[in-house]
């Protein structure tokens, strides 16, 4: 899986000829290199306009994340209501919730590995199939009248539910990733995007649903419309699928190569604060809101709605940012910086001295939504680049797994979020709960902005850097003595 050494590196010459003694002048030459001597990556080139397969792929991809969305918030406006009146307690509502980000996070790297198997088209439409079969049985829960065993149904079907959502998403950004070369950006805010219209939807459109029909109505109608989307992308949807003559490689030592990377590791802790600071917010925000500011839940789903759609739309410019940026950590420092403020301001924190007001909560949703999109666009990107200079083959194995990874960390921060910030809300109160997470969200943007100069300070070119050729004390291991290759 790893690139064969040139005749020259083997016989320690660098490319330019130069023996192996002299390498620490030559890279330091390179550091020196001036912009304009770099050539440009493929990528960096302007980026050429959509095809009319990739929209009409990218349509099939954004309809099935908006109803990703809605599967992941359908339950929020009114299940809680009817499991209570069922007496079922709130530590098990709670937990019901939880299963469906935990079942995600364990079974995409399975999905990762299973996708360039099976066929990655293939399996994210049997995906949205098994959601939308399972979506239609959850709806059917509601005739059980034992409540153990209305429970037990329900944990059941959200776990399958959270099994065919993990192949949606991983599969997602895998196609993302290999059929949208030079637009991987554009493509993954697309899926962002769609994803929060989806969760931004919910409580009109679902909960309406649930108004009109009752418990089943919403579950009914989701199900049935996944199954017609299933049915019509696996019509639209190219056949995206791995060699058949090539070998997967081993898990742990694929799994090695990337951690291995410092930019793998700093996206992972983005992505992870990124659906932290999400569904910790979401979930705790409007009973601080109702007895601080006197906000109902019907006004404060329309603050959560505003915010949502200022996100959704700063998406796409962020994407197009990032297509056009050869220094990606350059753009998500600033973002994780101002989503901290952000957070520091909505509550408000203790630290600033100000007293709670609708505008502060207002602002500080709309920054940190608007911020943290640039944060996470660029990082699906960036993780594949580094993992294929790291080591790894620039294959669709390799695009699956990163996808997965990417997957799993973002579910952790959902499943870990809510829970830990329900513990300091408990013990400390809100505001001082949104103040940890501004600290930690911050700390992890200063990371970044050291990394992006030392990085790009270094080396001038994210491509150059990327390959840690920039710096004289890093040296690219030899990774097939740790199993990467089969």
């Amino acid at each position: 899986m790893v690139e064969e050494d040139s005749p020259a590196e083997s016989n320690g010459l660098l490319p330019n000829g130069t023996q192996s003694k002299d390498k620490y002048n030559y890279i330091l030459s390179m550091s020196n290199t001036s912009r304009e001597d770099v050539p440009l990556r493929s990528e960096e080139t302007p980026p050429a306009s959509f095809t009319t397969t990739q929209k009409q792929l990218l349509a099939g991809l954004a309809l099935a994340n908006i109803l990703n969305g809605s599967l992941v918030a359908v339950m929020i406006p009114f299940f809680p209501v009817e499991a209570a009146s069922r007496g079922v307690p709130q530590t098990t509502i709670s937990a019901l919730f939880s299963c469906f980000a935990i079942g995600q996070m364990v079974l995409s790297p399975v999905i990762g590995r299973l996708a360039p198997v099976l066929g990655v088209t293939r399996l994210y439409n049997i995906g949205i199939s098994v959601a939308g079969l399972s979506t239609l049985v959850f709806g059917s829960l509601y005739h059980i009248t034992d409540t153990d065993l209305f429970v037990a149904a329900c944990f059941l079907t959200r776990l399958v539910e959270s099994a065919g959502m993990a192949a949606v998403t991983t599969c997602g950004y895998t196609i993302a990733g290999s059929q949208f070369p030079g637009r991987v950006n554009t493509a993954v805010a697309w899926l962002g995007s769609s994803l929060t219209a989806g969760l931004a939807l919910t409580p009109v459109f679902w909960g309406g649903l649930y108004a009109v029909g009752g418990f089943g109505t919403p579950f009914y109608t989701l199900g049935v419309v996944m199954l017609v989307v299933a049915a019509f992308n696996s019509w639209l949807m190219p056949a995206v699928e791995e060699e058949s003559n090539r070998r997967q490689p081993r898990f742990l030592g694929t799994l090695l190569v990337f951690l291995s990377s410092t930019d793998n590791l700093i996206c992972m802790a983005t992505v992870f604060m990124f659906s932290t600071d999400f569904s910790t917010v979401d979930a705790s925000i409007a009973p601080y809101a109702d007895a601080v500011l006197g906000i109902t839940p019907a006004m404060i789903g329309l603050y959560l709605f505003v915010s949502t759609s200022l996100y959704v739309v700063a998406n796409f410019f962020w994407g197009w940012l990032a297509e056009r940026s050869r220094l990606p950590f350059a753009l998500i420092a600033p973002c994780l910086l101002f989503s901290s403020l952000g957070l520091l301001l909505l509550a408000p924190s203790p630290l600033l001295g100000l007293e709670p007001s609708k505008w502060l909560l207002g602002l500080g949703l709309s920054v940190e939504e608007v911020f943290f999109g640039g944060a996470f666009t660029p990082c699906y990107k960036v993780m594949l680049d580094a993992s294929i200079a790291r080591g790894l083959d620039d294959s669709l194995t390799t695009q699956a797994f990163v996808s997965s990874m990417l997957q799993t960390m973002y579910t952790m921060g959902v499943a870990v979020g809510p829970v830990s910030g329900g513990a300091l809300i408990d013990a400390y109160g809100f505001p001082v709960m949104t103040t940890v997470l501004a600290f930690i969200t911050m700390v992890v943007g200063l990371l970044v902005t050291v990394k992006a100069f030392v990085r790009h300070g270094c080396c001038r070119d994210a491509a150059l850097a990327a390959s840690n050729n920039c710096a004289p004390w890093k040296r690219r291991w030899n990774y097939e003595s740790i199993g990467v290759k089969s």
